[in-house]
């Protein structure tokens, strides 16, 4: 792989320290009607531009997802339970979709409809009568709507079998054949299992902008897919099937850009986030390829902003055998892609790390986070002008460092 590699000399003369002030968050975000659903103290919580609302009590609410038009939120509720709730914004009811549907779900990207999947079977149901599914899918192995929402892209289950693994179909199924198999439509049939090549199951799936690539993961089995995975990409026509690189069971680590068919991942096998972690963005329909992580650091999370510029959570690498006790509070970066020039946004500390880096139309957001407190920052696109936002936010969770800050806290910005 041909790869634009940023040394570390390079990157000290590059980076500018970009002052954040203490300006009031709202006068960045100007005219943008921006609104945010977090996670405080267990309960839900809506923040329109300087105003805060509770919106529904816990315990232990996470994952709050907005409806494509922004009027509906669903989420979970309960730690181990996980039951799936939606909200209307209007009126502020909630109703329960399912007791168990919290494990993976989906709003609809042209509907408020909203699908889930348990145990294998695929559901969805219309925001407004959440009780009643309108169709389901058995033998599910993950799935995603189709970019129209008009249907599903599925993969099936893999199972055992005293010969190995079956191998793992890939469907697009219309939403009126939900459930008669004989309708689904197979797109790709992914390679057995082999020593180059071994999945039983998928992640989510992500559709490039130009609507001509699928990305996913291939996760092997649980012990293994903890450490690594293989980012694949197929064609939406199920002709070009592609493995591109390894890297960690994180689906939030993988992303398109919003133009084109330009794909960002954090490549690096291991699950620790703070060892072997580069940022690589490849435009999948010729394959050139760029790496950005200088040596000795890892990227931990990013944002496109356009085509351009990315913005990533860096922190220096941890050194062999330490682990997470002597990993280092990330920082922001700019990235021009196509020089690889790189700009500081927050400064390196020993006191608190910026994570989850946002993109919101001309402004970014992103957590302050010491180890005790967070709080939502927001600035400009270039990260000037930072000011605190939303304060006392729960914390996320963390998998040796891979932190899940989108389980309470999810923006909503009209265009």
């Amino acid at each position: 792989m041909k790869s634009l590699k940023i040394g570390l000399a390079m990157l000290l003369f590059a980076l500018v320290w970009m002052a954040g002030g203490t300006e009031d968050a709202e006068a960045v975000k100007g005219d943008n009607e921006l609104i945010a659903a977090f996670v405080r103290n267990g309960d839900l919580w809506i923040k329109r531009n300087n105003q805060e609302k509770k919106l529904a009590g816990g315990p232990f609410i996470r994952n709050p997802r907005w409806s494509f038009d922004g009027k509906w939120l669903a989420y979970t509720k309960g730690e181990f339970e996980k039951e799936l709730w939606v909200l209307e914004l209007s009126t502020a009811r909630s109703s329960l979709v399912h007791p168990e549907g919290g494990s993976r779900f989906q709003w609809s990207p042209s509907e408020e409809k909203l699908a889930y999947q348990m145990n294998g079977q695929l559901q969805y149901v219309d925001a407004r009568s959440p009780n009643k599914p309108l169709g389901t899918a058995d033998g599910i192995g993950n799935y995603s709507w189709l970019p129209s929402g008009d249907g599903f892209f599925a993969s099936s289950q893999s199972e055992l079998l005293p010969d190995g693994w079956t191998p793992i179909i890939l469907y697009r199924i219309p939403i009126k054949a939900l459930g008669d198999i004989s309708q689904y439509i197979t797109v790709h049939v992914l390679p057995k299992q082999s020593d180059d090549f071994f999945a039983v199951g998928t992640s989510v799936f992500k559709w490039s902008a130009d609507g001509r690539w699928i990305a996913f993961l291939a996760t092997p089995t649980a012990s293994l897919s903890a450490d690594s995975n293989t980012l694949c990409v197929v064609s939406a026509d199920g002709v070009v099937f592609r493995t591109l690189d390894e890297m960690v069971n994180n689906a939030q680590w993988f992303e398109w850009a919003d133009r084109g068919d330009h794909l960002a991942y954090i490549a690096g096998v291991g699950r620790e986030a703070t060892r072997n972690k580069q940022l690589r963005v490849l435009a999948v329909t010729t394959e050139k390829a760029a790496e950005y992580t200088p040596k000795d650091f890892v990227d931990q999370a990013f944002a496109w902003q356009g085509l351009a510029h990315m913005v990533v959570s860096r922190a220096v690498e941890s050194k062999e055998g330490s682990g997470l006790s002597e990993a280092a509070y990330p920082y922001l970066v700019r990235v021009e892609l196509e020089n690889g020039r790189q700009k500081l946004i927050t400064k390196p500390s020993k006191k608190h790390g910026a994570y989850n880096p946002i993109a919101l139309h001309s402004m970014l957001a992103w957590v302050k986070y010491n180890g005790a407190e967070a709080d939502v920052m927001l600035a400009d696109e270039n990260g000037r002008h930072a000011g605190e936002w939303i304060k006392r936010l729960d914390i996320a969770d963390s998998y040796y460092g891979q932190w899940n800050w989108p389980a309470v806290l999810s923006f909503y910005c009209s265009k």
